[in-house]
This record gives C-alpha cells, sequence and structure tokens, in this order.
C-alpha cells in the first residue's frame, strides 16, 4: 500500500509538473493554475505568495496607498486584478463598507474558492491580457506584470485602460528596475518592472510610493496603439 500511494503520489506530480525542470507553459491560465495547485511561492497562509501574506510589507503598502487614493479621488468602486485568493483584502473592505468590489483572477478553481469562502463578494474569471474587465473608479492591480513576458503587459495594461476605469493603479518598482524580459513563461517567474523607464516610458504619476503608482487612464491612451503592433 506504501508503494502504490509513493507512485501515486509521483504520477500527480508529474501530471501537475511539480518538482520537473522549468518548462514553458503553453498559456497563462496553464501556468498560473499550476503555480496555485503547487504552491510554486510557497506561503504557509496564501495561495497567491507571501507577497499576500497579512504581515508582509507589500500589503502593509498596498493599504496604505488604496486608503489614502480612495479619500483624495473619491473611489467608490474598485476592479482587483487579480485578486489572487483574496487573503488581505477583507481587512482593508471592512474598512470601506460603501467601496464596491470586483475580483478577477485567470485561475478558474482559485476564483471558485473565492466563491465559496466570501459569498457576499463578487469574483469572475478573466484573463486580463484577452479580455476587458467592467468598469470601476479604480483598476487595482498589485503583483501582477512582474510575471508576465512584455508583450502581455502591453496587452493586460491596454484592457485596464480599455475597462473605462478613470484610474489605474498598478505595480511599478523604483528606478533600478532593469525591465529585463523573462526568458520564457513559466511557473512563478519574475522581475522588477519600471513602468516609466523605456520600453513602457509611462509619464509622471498622480501617486507614487516606490512600489505602485497611480494613472489617470486617460493618461496612457498611447498603450493601446503599442498593444495593437504586437
Amino acid at each position: 500500500m506504501k508503494l502504490f500511494l509513493k507512485r501515486l503520489r509521483r504520477r500527480i506530480r508529474k501530471l501537475l509538473g511539480i518538482g520537473m525542470p522549468p518548462q514553458a507553459h503553453r498559456d497563462l491560465k496553464t501556468r498560473f493554475t499550476y503555480v496555485y495547485r503547487g504552491n510554486v511561492w510557497q506561503s504557509a497562509e496564501s495561495a497567491s505568495g507571501p507577497g499576500s501574506d497579512m504581515g508582509s510589507g507589500s500589503v502593509h503598502q498596498a493599504t496604505i496607498a488604496l486608503t489614502k487614493v480612495m479619500r483624495d479621488h473619491d473611489i467608490r468602486s474598485i476592479a482587483d486584478v487579480p485578486c489572487g485568493d483574496f487573503n488581505w483584502m477583507p481587512r482593508f473592505l471592512e474598512e470601506c463598507p460603501e467601496l464596491g468590489y470586483v475580483g478577477y483572477d485567470i485561475v478558474a478553481p482559485l476564483i471558485a474558492a473565492n466563491r465559496k469562502a466570501y459569498p457576499e463578494r463578487t469574483f469572475r474569471v478573466l484573463d486580463i491580457t484577452r479580455k476587458v474587465p467592467k468598469r470601476a473608479d479604480l483598476l487595482f492591480s498589485k503583483d501582477l506584470i512582474n510575471h508576465l513576458l512584455e508583450r502581455d503587459v502591453w496587452r493586460a495594461v491596454a484592457n485596464m485602460v480599455r475597462s473605462g476605469a478613470t484610474y489605474l493603479m498598478i505595480t511599478s518598482n523604483s528606478d533600478h528596475a532593469s525591465n529585463a524580459e523573462l526568458p520564457k513563461n513559466v511557473g512563478g517567474m519574475s522581475r522588477l518592472l519600471n513602468l516609466q523607464a523605456a520600453p513602457y516610458n509611462f509619464p509622471p504619476p498622480i501617486y507614487y510610493d516606490g512600489y505602485l503608482a497611480m494613472w489617470r487612464t486617460e493618461d496612457l491612451v498611447f498603450v493601446l496603439d503599442r498593444a495593437a503592433v504586437i
């Protein structure tokens, strides 16, 4: 029986690609479903990785940023792309009971888990590089584009702009980011990105803390032309 279970576990891990040498996934849905099911980012708290742990610096910074822009810009609705496993967001939303919220993610089983755990909230499956989410005052995108190939960064941001959101708050690292391309579409691969540097060259944001930047989407319409030629 022990031998049978060992072989069964090995077969399951092989089918999921867990423990195998990194290979490019055929698409983003396959890649991030693999990351979710295999707990690739190895957080004991959040399936979305240590950057979504309640006590992490990035969550602390994101909470400060959201609180400030909600107050300063009269934001009443938010589209969260990607919402991940919704680990830290409930605490923030408790402080903003009037705020409309929709969470989007490319991983269908993760969205199913969120719907079960938080039936009072709205979650939808969405590949932001292929489809446009519904309009919200703010489109919030934490820790997404740093995991994408350059072509998919352009496609994702273009669809964020197309959503009709008034503002886009998105991860954009500080000046030392090299904006090096990912070698391939695989697993939890990531790198730092600075959207104000080449090849993106975004204009100065209206909010920036070295990790999250916010723009009026009307200032990012040039992204649509760039994405159209990829």
